[in-house]
């Protein structure tokens, strides 16, 4: 019994000590993510459909044959695609825009000009897209990618400026993203047209050139604005 007691009193007194933050904050650190069920089957039935895709087309037939050949049950895809298609093509581009913010840090890019960050960006977010040209062809006309294609493209736009380095929080942090996706979307178009990547890289830069250049106008005419009189102390209404 005095044993028991004992015992009894030692775990008592345990419960009473004050925690640890610092402790409760490392073993929270040093903790793995875990990945949602839902997460893993799509990231399955993506694998399986990027190879099905270039035959079957982006359909819910081709899904069915991808489920199967990823070994998932009805329930598993549901919960993995409750959009169906779209959730499977929403889930490719954003695999592709990680993969290119990936690329970006780890190659040695920062002393580079604007210009050439941008341009490896692209480059970059292409190459993630190349192993699955045909899967991309095929997406190109699904019906589906109307809506998700233009997520798909701020999706890369955003992941290739955070990895460029990035700190704008105000309207230019929009308009950089918004300039970026036109070049990515035009760009993809010259891409899924021809094999030649001299012929893409050529393309892309006279895109580059031309944003290039917009941004050069836009500045111009903001310095032009900001050196122009104020109207109300040309009629004298300012004191």
């Amino acid at each position: 019994m005095t044993g028991k007691r004992g015992s009894d009193n030692i775990r008592n007194r345990a419960c009473l000590l004050p925690s640890d933050p610092d402790l409760e904050q490392n073993a929270t650190m040093t903790k793995a993510p875990e990945t949602a069920p839902s997460d893993q089957f799509r990231e399955r039935l993506l694998d399986a459909m990027l190879e099905i895709a270039p035959e079957t087309g982006w359909t819910m037939a081709g899904m069915d044959r991808a489920a199967k050949a990823a070994g998932l049950s009805e329930g598993q895809v549901l919960l993995a695609t409750p959009h169906g298609v779209s959730d499977l093509l929403d889930a490719f581009g954003a695999r592709a825009a990680k993969a290119a913010g990936e690329r970006l840090k780890a190659d040695d890019i920062p002393g580079l000009k604007v210009r050439a960050r941008v341009r490896a960006g692209v480059k970059a977010w292409l190459a993630a897209l190349d192993p699955h040209k045909a899967a991309v062809k095929r997406a190109a006309g699904t019906p589906a990618n109307l809506l998700t294609g233009p997520k798909g493209l701020w999706a890369a736009a955003d992941a290739i400026w955070t990895a460029l380095g990035d700190k704008s929080t105000d309207f230019n942090w929009y308009t950089k993203r918004t300039v970026l996706s036109g070049v990515l979307g035009s760009t993809l178009a010259a891409w899924i047209g021809t094999d030649d990547e001299a012929q893409v890289d050529e393309f892309l830069d006279r895109r580059i050139e031309n944003v290039m250049q917009f941004e050069k106008l836009k500045g111009q005419v903001k310095d032009a604005f900001a050196k122009m009189p104020d109207p109300m102390d040309l009629f004298g209404q300012r004191k």
